[in-house]
C-alpha cells in the first residue's frame, strides 16, 4: 500500500512540474534586423529607469525571435532592437504571438529609447495585455470627452463616477497588479485641481490612495503616481518645516535631522514614504546648482545605512551608481564592438593607454568636421592615446560606406550595433560626444572636451599636451634607472 501511494506522489508531482510552464515570447520584426540582438528588458527600477537585460536573442533570417522566462507574477517587461523600444505585460505561463514594428509610433528617431507599439497576433484569454488595453481604451475615451474640464470640480465628480464604472466592469478580474494600474491611474487624474480646491484635493487623494497602503517598487503605475504626488517635496516645503529643511539640504545635510522634520508633516507620516521621497528627490537635486552633489550622495548613503527595506535599498545602489558612472575615477562601462574590418574589439583591449572615444554620426556634420583634426592629433599624442571612433548611426551600411571613402582615417573605427545600452551608460544623447579614459579604464572626464576649441577656446589638445608632459616627466625620473 506504502509502495502504491509513493508511486502516485511520484506520478503527481511529475504532472505537476509538466504543467508548469515557463511565458514565451514569439515574436518577429521585419527581415531586415537579421543577426541583430532581441533584448526582453526592464526597468531596474522606476525612478533612474536603467534598463535591467532579462534575456537576450539574435533574430534569425526571417526576421523572428523567441523568449522564454520563468514568471512567478505579473509584470512589465519591454522588447528592445536597437534604439526601438516597445512594453509587453507578462503573465506567468503565457504564450505571446507579436510584431516588433521597425519605426517608433510617432515616426521620430532619437539616439535611445523610441516607444513602437507592438502589434499582438492573438491575447490569451484573461491574459493582461487585454485588460490593460481595454481600461486604456475607456481612460482615453474619458480624457477626451471631458478634455475641456480637467482641474475643475465637475471634473472630479466625473472622474468618481468613471471610477465606479471601471470597478464594476473589471470588478471580477483577480489580478493585483492589474487591479493597482486601474487605481493608480485613476488617482494620478485626480490630483489635478483648481488652486482654491488643491489642499482639500490633496488631502483626500492621500487619504484615499497613500496612507496605510503598502508601496510597491517595482509597479510603474503607482510608482508614477507617488513621485507626482511628492514632486520636488523636499525642495518645495512651505512654512517652518520647508525653512528648516532647506537650511539643512543647504548647510549641513543629514537624513536624521531632513526625517526628524518631515515627520512633522501630515503628508509624510509613514516612514516608508519620507524614506522613498527623500531617495527620489534627492536623485533629483543632484543635479540642482544650489546644492552641493556630494553631501547629496553622503545623505543617500546614510538613508541606505539605516532603511530595513530591501527595495529601498536596491533603488539607493541603482540612483547612487547611475549619479556617480560618469564621475572622473569610475571605471568605465565595457564594451566589445566590430571594427571596420568585422574584427570584435573590446575596451579592455587598450588598457595601458589612454582612450579617447568620439560619438559620432554620418548625419551629423559637425561631428565629422571635428573627426578631421584626429589624424593630427594621433601623430602628436598617439604614443600615449588611443583614438576611437564609435559610430551611432542606425544604419551598418552608412558607417561601412563612409570608413570606405576614408581609407586614411587610420585609426579606430567601430560600430556601435545598435547596443543602445552602450549610449544609455555613456550618456549619449547627440553627436558628437567625447569620453576620455585613463590607462587603468577609468574615466577621466565624460564628456570630455572635443578636438576644436569651445566657447571658452579650449580643446581635448590642452588636456593631451598636459598628459604627454606628465608621462615623459614620470618615465624619466624612475628611481632605481639611470635618468637622462
Amino acid at each position: 500500500m506504502t509502495k502504491q501511494k509513493n508511486i502516485f506522489l511520484t506520478f503527481l508531482l511529475i504532472g505537476c512540474f509538466l504543467s508548469i510552464k515557463a511565458t514565451e515570447i514569439k515574436g518577429i520584426t521585419i527581415s531586415s534586423f537579421a543577426g541583430k540582438t532581441a533584448n526582453l528588458v526592464e526597468y531596474a527600477d522606476y525612478v533612474t529607469k536603467d534598463f535591467k537585460i532579462i534575456s537576450s536573442t539574435i533574430i534569425d533570417d526571417k526576421g523572428k525571435f523567441n523568449f522564454n522566462i520563468d514568471l512567478k507574477k505579473t509584470k512589465q517587461t519591454i522588447i528592445q532592437i536597437d534604439y526601438l523600444i516597445g512594453i509587453i505585460y507578462l503573465d506567468p505561463n503565457q504564450e505571446y504571438s507579436v510584431y516588433f514594428p521597425p519605426i517608433s509610433e510617432d515616426g521620430t528617431y532619437k539616439l535611445t529609447r523610441n516607444n513602437v507599439n507592438l502589434v499582438f497576433k492573438t491575447i490569451p484569454d484573461n491574459d493582461i495585455n487585454g485588460y490593460i488595453m481595454e481600461f486604456d481604451r475607456n481612460y482615453d475615451q474619458f480624457l477626451l470627452e471631458n478634455r475641456y474640464k480637467v482641474g475643475t470640480k465637475l471634473f472630479h465628480s466625473k472622474l468618481d463616477t468613471f471610477r465606479r464604472a471601471m470597478l464594476d466592469t473589471f470588478g471580477l478580474v483577480k489580478n493585483d497588479f492589474f487591479e493597482k494600474y486601474v487605481t493608480y491611474s485613476i488617482a494620478d487624474m485626480e490630483l489635478v485641481a483648481p488652486s482654491s480646491y488643491q489642499k482639500i484635493n490633496k488631502i483626500s487623494v492621500y487619504n484615499k490612495y497613500i496612507i496605510n497602503r503598502k508601496i510597491d517598487y517595482q509597479h510603474p503605475v503607482q510608482m508614477k503616481f507617488l513621485m507626482n504626488f511628492y514632486e520636488k517635496a523636499l525642495k518645495n516645503q512651505i512654512g517652518k518645516t520647508g525653512t528648516a529643511i532647506n537650511t539643512s539640504l543647504t548647510t549641513s545635510p543629514s537624513y536624521v535631522s531632513m526625517d526628524t522634520m518631515l515627520n512633522k508633516d501630515y503628508f509624510f507620516k509613514m516612514q516608508s514614504i519620507r524614506e522613498l521621497v527623500v531617495a527620489e528627490n534627492l536623485y533629483t537635486l543632484f543635479y540642482d546648482v544650489q546644492y552641493d552633489p556630494n553631501a547629496m550622495i553622503d545623505v543617500l548613503q546614510e538613508l541606505k545605512s539605516v532603511t530595513t527595506t530591501p527595495e529601498l535599498n536596491t533603488l539607493i545602489t541603482n540612483v547612487t551608481n547611475k549619479l556617480i558612472r560618469l564621475q572622473p575615477g569610475t571605471q568605465a562601462f565595457p564594451f566589445e564592438l566590430i571594427d571596420k574590418n568585422g574584427e570584435r574589439v573590446t575596451l579592455e583591449s587598450f588598457k595601458g593607454k589612454y582612450v579617447y572615444i568620439n560619438f559620432w554620426a554620418v548625419w551629423n556634420k559637425d561631428s565629422q568636421a571635428e573627426m578631421e583634426l584626429f589624424q593630427s592629433m594621433k601623430e602628436e599624442y598617439g604614443d600615449i592615446v588611443e583614438f576611437v571612433s564609435i559610430n551611432i548611426d542606425s544604419k551598418v551600411s552608412k558607417f561601412n560606406n563612409f570608413v570606405a571613402s576614408h581609407p586614411d582615417y587610420d585609426w579606430t573605427m567601430l560600430y556601435y550595433g545598435g547596443d543602445a545600452n552602450l549610449l544609455d551608460n555613456y550618456e549619449v544623447f547627440n553627436a558628437p560626444q567625447y569620453v576620455l579614459i585613463d590607462a587603468e579604464g577609468k574615466i577621466v572626464s565624460a564628456p570630455a572636451n572635443g578636438p576644436a576649441p569651445n566657447g571658452d577656446y579650449i580643446s581635448i589638445d590642452k588636456t593631451f599636451f598636459d598628459l604627454k608632459k606628465k608621462l615623459k616627466k614620470q618615465k624619466r625620473f624612475i628611481p632605481g634607472q639611470k635618468n637622462d
